[in-house]
């Protein structure tokens, strides 16, 4: 199995956000239980959940099902070949603290989300 990868490392003030590549879908699983209800909508729209529904309507955060539905959506986006799934997790850290904020099957809304991370970080 390929190892995991940092792309992206960057600093504002006391705080470090980290974008990880793995392949360790337990983890990225982890993740995706741990974001909250506003991040989740976020990936379920960059995933485009409600055109993949079935009947069009796709669960909301609060639905019973939706972290279930959410990953059958997200491991369908990650898979880049027949047995192998990447996904590109977005970590916070201040000092010994670690917080997993984000996960996605793809760089560009990972580093999108990192991004407005950073810079909510740098706002007055």
């Amino acid at each position: 199995m390929p190892e995991q990868e940092t792309f992206l490392d960057e600093w504002v003030g006391n705080k470090r956000v980290i974008v990880l590549k793995t392949y360790d879908e337990r983890f990225a699983r982890e993740v995706l239980e741990e974001m909250t209800p506003e991040d989740l909508a976020t990936l379920a729209s960059s995933l485009d959940l409600d055109e993949h529904a079935d009947g069009g309507a796709a669960p909301k955060p609060a639905d019973d099902g939706f972290i279930d539905a959410m990953w059958d959506e997200l491991q369908t986006a990650a898979r880049e070949d027949w047995n192998l799934f990447s996904y590109f997790a977005v970590q916070e850290h201040e000092g010994p603290r670690k917080r997993n904020l984000y996960i996605s099957p793809d760089w560009p809304s990972a580093e999108a989300f990192a991004k407005r991370t950073l810079k909510s970080q740098t706002a007055p």
